[in-house]
This record gives structure tokens, C-alpha cells and sequence, in this order.
């Protein structure tokens, strides 16, 4: 996993409790336990992170951490996991497990939740007959979960008889009820949290619009492809 660093364990509390003696001429086996691990922590991506999970037992334990979300993948042996530049694919839910053999594993979790800046990963424009109710979708993902603002030009839109604006956690439409002329263009869509912002264009266009504009572009990219062959072409003679 990326900026994984392999755990230490040469790092030793000094307010390790003593072992439960078992001792009467001979000393028994005792199962591993863990008696102290970390709290859950939230950070913000980027940040260097150190798990700590400690654990007594005879024989000495072995300390073993997992990521459960999403695959539960192993990370390695050891009483400190670090994680080096922490990014938003390494959070979730820590597993670290203390055995030594003697009787079932002791198993303590950690959550860990990472802050990341908004960022709009789906909008989908609409083709809209006037008289009709046109929809535009935006989607971001965030953390922490994003506020929403729609804009036209420069101007910040807010619901109204002609418009609604409605938010459901990462996604937010921006309603039309019932489209005119005026309606027709480009809207913005911006998402923020405390870490940052972004936008994104979503259109609202009459029917026909939409397919027009795109085959103009293609016609126009054709063309200069063509051009360019065409002066090369020229430039070999």
C-alpha cells in the first residue's frame, strides 16, 4: 500500500503493566492481550500517521495490523504502523490483532477517517423543451461532505417559484420548472468544504443543441486535422 512504512517495534512503554504471575516454580503460558491501542483519529490527507497497538503475553505476542475496507489487506508485523502521507483510499477501519499461540487472538480496531477537498467527479446536463422542467446533476466527493452552489454567469442562483435547488448528501439538482428561452446556457456547480472548492460546467439546451454543438466541434477538429496532413504533406515535398 502507498506510504506504508514497514511497522516498528523497537519503540518499548515504560508503563507496560506486569504479567499476571502464573508462577509457582515454573511459569505457564499466558494468552495475549492488548492493553493499549489508539483512539480513532480523523486527519487530513497528506498528514504522517502512526498507529500504536501494544500487547502482553508469554511467549511474546506477535502483532499483526489489516485494513478491513476494502479488500483487508495485510500491512505487516509490528507494534507501531506507520503511514506516510496518508491519502483517501487508506481510510477506514483498522484491525490489529495480538497472538501468541496460547488461546484465541486479541483483536482491537481503529478508525481512521481522512479529510480530502471537494472534488466533482459527475454532472449531467439536460436537453429541455420550453413549457417542460429541466434537471441538472452534480456529483462530488469530499471530506468532510461538500456544500453546494449553483451559479449563472456570475450570478449565485437560490430557489425560487422558477427554480429549486434541492441536496441530498454528494449530489445536488438544480430544477428548472418550466423552461424558457432565457433558460438555455451554461450553469456552474460548485462544491466546498473547509479543505477547498471546485467546479464544473453542466449545460441546459434545447433539443437538437446539444447534438449540433458536438458535431460542429467534431467537423471543426476534422478539419484541422486535415490541414495539418495536408501541410505536412507540403513541407516532405
Amino acid at each position: 500500500m502507498s506510504g506504508l512504512k514497514r511497522p516498528v517495534s523497537e519503540h518499548k512503554s515504560s508503563s507496560i503493566p506486569p504479567l499476571m504471575s502464573f508462577c509457582s516454580g515454573f511459569c505457564l503460558s499466558v494468552p495475549a492481550i492488548i492493553y493499549k491501542v489508539s483512539e480513532d483519529i480523523t486527519v487530513n490527507e497528506g498528514s504522517n500517521v502512526t498507529l500504536t497497538c501494544l500487547a502482553n503475553g508469554r511467549p511474546d505476542p506477535s502483532i499483526t495490523w489489516r485494513l478491513l475496507n476494502p479488500s483487508a489487506e495485510a500491512l505487516d508485523v509490528g507494534e507501531y504502523l506507520e503511514i506516510s502521507g496518508i491519502v483517501r483510499s487508506q481510510a477506514g477501519r483498522y484491525e490489529c490483532k495480538a497472538s501468541n499461540d496460547v488461546s484465541t487472538p486479541d483483536v482491537k480496531y481503529v478508525n481512521v477517517v481522512v479529510n480530502y477537498p471537494p472534488y466533482i467527479k459527475e454532472v449531467r446536463s439536460s436537453e429541455t423543451p420550453v413549457g417542460q422542467a429541466g434537471v441538472l446533476h452534480c456529483e462530488a466527493s469530499a471530506v468532510p461532505q461538500p456544500e453546494f452552489e449553483w451559479f449563472r454567469e456570475e450570478r449565485r442562483l437560490s430557489s425560487s417559484q422558477s427554480v429549486s435547488i434541492q441536496i441530498s448528501g454528494p449530489r445536488t439538482l438544480l430544477v428548472v420548472a418550466n423552461v424558457t428561452e432565457d433558460d438555455y446556457g451554461n450553469y456552474t456547480c460548485v462544491a466546498t468544504n473547509r479543505l477547498g472548492i471546485h467546479n464544473a460546467s453542466v449545460f441546459l439546451y434545447k433539443p437538437g443543441m446539444g447534438r449540433d454543438i458536438n458535431a460542429s466541434g467534431c467537423m471543426c477538429q476534422s478539419f484541422w486535422l486535415l490541414l495539418l496532413s495536408v501541410l505536412s504533406a507540403l513541407l516532405q515535398c
